[in-house]
């Protein structure tokens, strides 16, 4: 009798690396003769990518959706979603009875299923702020845990106690004739001359995955006499990704530095390219790095995370020393002599060695199923707490939630932050009896209104005294506004931060001054990465 997998990805508008790498996933199970359903949420729309249907379709697997939502960390979980959804999912994973249960990201609704109906349950997940963490958070997450590199395994297992291990993201080589590659080495990087080699770098134009820092580096070689071209694939909207568009603009690059966009043909792109530029500042394994060994292509990264688990410099790729234009500037250099001596062969040779050892899909089918079965034969005690439970903890916070429903000028927000909330309440308590603390709320934008009355709808007994913000002066919604600077300079004061736009440099400033977070000051917007 075959094994019974249901899977169950996040919303199926965006198609991220971790919903890939579970699909990925899903597709090798199936083609290991495992019973596979797959699961995509609705809960916030309808429509799904087209990647989602055509994967499916091509490898033949059944696909559902179910009202489910996923967080990527511990502190924006929508509870109401799980207290209104648990029966529709509880019936349906019911029905089609399976062995495992295998989620991507934190999915409590899945979890606490599985414990009602006793099926083992496996999450996907990868990196995580260990801040995050310095709260004791009802335990709703998954035991199982996988993850694509060490590094982050470890901290999961260390802050959630989870049965964590690593397994790589898989990769398809592409095929020719009797199933031979395509191409083991890359004909342009071959040469001694000074061809002109294509450069690639991929993945949502974004901060953490530094796209201007590879920019500039390349122009740095360009200036030194490298004959290339670079590829950026990937979304291109936003105001990260305008910065970059307009840096190629000022410096009259755009002959050379290209922003292609995102693509849905990545495969054959990759077949155009020969070096992989991978800056990324925060992640846990990228998926590209896998695709680009698969493709036969030199791999230039960061060291973020797990990369430097498998990309050994100079072996099997080149790693870079840090994440500055600087850093990936010298990799790239270091690249253009090993080409010119022929050093790259022997690289380009130990990443193909690599890809079949790491990332195949032989390897990658191989380990799942050997953590599959540990999971099935493991006697672990997980957690006691049920659906009833949560109902029960959260029933004041979701009544006084849908009763003030009116008055947040953002509901959607408030409603993945009870969680939170409910969380901090008792730290928030303890610091207002003490009365000698001031409490602010740092952001006068958009959000102001809605933060605002969050604290009177959940903290009426906490006295604010104001919000904080730079650019702005006078009163907001009956509240003086301060500077920065002054409030920091107090030593007893508590701090909601209550924007997005800017949050990353506002919790820079608090840890530069002493605060600690979820002590000193707390995040009531979403958490941006």
């Amino acid at each position: 009798m075959s094994l019974k997998i249901m899977y169950f990805l996040d919303e199926g508008q965006g198609f991220g690396g971790a919903a890939h790498t579970l699909l990925r996933q899903a597709i090798l199970m199936k083609s290991a003769g495992c019973h596979v359903l797959l699961s995509v949420s609705n809960a916030k729309r309808e429509t799904m990518a087209d990647e989602y249907y055509d994967l499916c379709n091509q490898s033949n697997i059944e696909m559902i959706r179910l009202p489910f939502q996923v967080s990527s960390q511990p502190e924006d979980i929508d509870v109401i979603s799980v207290l209104r959804n648990y029966l529709v999912v509880r019936d349906e994973i019911r029905t089609f009875a399976p062995a495992l249960l295998h989620s991507v990201q934190i999915n409590p609704i899945v979890e606490l299923v599985s414990r009602e109906l006793k099926i083992p349950h496996i999450m996907n997940i990868y990196q995580i702020r260990e801040p995050f963490f310095s709260i004791n958070y009802t335990d709703i997450f998954a035991h199982y845990h996988i993850c694509d590199s060490h590094y982050y395994a470890n901290i999961w297992k260390r802050m959630l106690r989870t049965d964590s291990v690593c397994i790589r993201t898989v990769a398809t080589q592409p095929l020719q004739g009797e199933c031979k590659p395509k191409r083991l080495l890359p004909k342009r990087i071959m040469v001694t001359s000074n061809q002109k080699v294509n450069y690639c770098c991929v993945g949502g134009i974004f901060a953490r995955k530094n796209q201007l820092e590879v920019i500039k580096a390349f122009a740095m070689a360009l200036s030194e006499g490298v004959n290339g071209e670079l590829f950026l694939y990937g979304y291109d909207s936003g105001p990260y990704a305008e910065e970059c568009k307009q840096y190629l603009k000022e410096k009259k690059l755009e002959e050379f530095i290209h922003i292609v966009g995102f693509c849905s043909t990545m495969e054959e792109e990759y077949e155009k390219n020969d070096v992989l530029l991978c800056g990324s500042t925060c992640e846990s394994y990228p998926n590209v790095i896998s695709e680009a060994l698969a493709h036969g292509l030199v791999v230039i990264s960061t060291p973020v995370a797990g990369v430097p688990e498998v990309i050994q410099d100079g072996y099997n790729g080149y790693l870079c020393n840090g994440y500055s234009k600087a850093a990936i500037y010298q990799k790239i250099m270091e690249f253009e002599r090993g080409r010119k001596s022929g050093k790259v062969a022997q690289i380009v040779s130990n990443g193909q060695d690599t890809y079949e050892k790491t990332h195949s899909p032989e390897r990658v089918r191989d380990d799942l199923l050997t953590y599959y079965h540990h999971v099935l034969e493991d006697k672990r005690k997980i957690s006691e707490i049920r659906v009833e439970n949560v109902q029960e903890m959260f029933s004041e916070f979701v009544k006084r939630y849908e009763s003030k429903y009116d008055v947040f000028t953002h509901p959607d927000m408030v409603r993945l932050k009870l969680w939170y909330l409910f969380h901090i309440k008792e730290i928030v308590e303890r610091a207002a009896a003490e009365g000698e603390k001031g409490f602010y709320l740092w952001g006068a934008g958009r959000l102001a209104k809605t933060v605002k009355a969050m604290m009177e709808v959940f903290f009426p007994f906490l006295p604010v005294e104001g919000f904080i913000d730079n650019h702005k002066q006078g009163d907001l919604f009956g509240l003086p506004i301060y500077n920065a600077d002054k409030i920091l300079e107090q030593k007893n004061t508590i701090i909601f931060v209550g924007l997005t736009n800017g949050q990353e440099d506002v919790l820079q400033i608090l840890q530069k001054h002493g605060k600690v977070y979820n002590q000193d000051y707390f995040v009531l917007t979403p958490r941006i990465w």
